[in-house]
């Protein structure tokens, strides 16, 4: 895929699920084997991760894209950008996406997990 292909799936794919909720529009470029790597949570499969950013997705009341770009290698692309979740508040996140066929076969989701957790969205860290 070209640098354009690739942005404009990983670009529909975020703005499907953070500005127009339309989460079946992100589940659809998200390919069926996929792989995520998050700070917080795992995900066996596809079906689990649709829900999880449905239910996250929900309690975005704004997003700020601060940066984007191709990635180091064919068919990958980096993006930095805030979001504004309720209750919690702006959330900054660095997402790194592979991409192949037009579908995204790859997420690492890159983010302080703190204010996640004292807001319930993650258990809390044992010391």
């Amino acid at each position: 895929m070209t640098h354009e292909q690739t942005w404009d799936v990983v670009r529909r794919y975020h703005e499907a699920w953070t500005t127009t909720k339309d989460f079946d529009a992100a589940s659809r470029l998200l390919a069926e084997r996929l792989e995520t790597d998050l700070p917080v949570n795992t995900y066996v499969d596809k079906r689990e991760f649709v829900k999880a950013i449905r239910g996250f997705g929900r309690s975005i009341s704004s997003v700020q894209l601060l940066s984007a770009c191709a990635g180091p290698g064919p068919g990958e692309a980096l993006m930095i950008y805030d979001l504004v979740l309720d209750p919690i508040g702006t959330l900054r996140i660095a997402e790194q996406f592979k991409v192949a066929e037009g579908r995204i076969t790859f997420i690492r989701q890159v983010h302080d997990t703190a204010t996640m957790r004292a807001a319930g969205f993650a258990p809390a860290l044992s010391l």
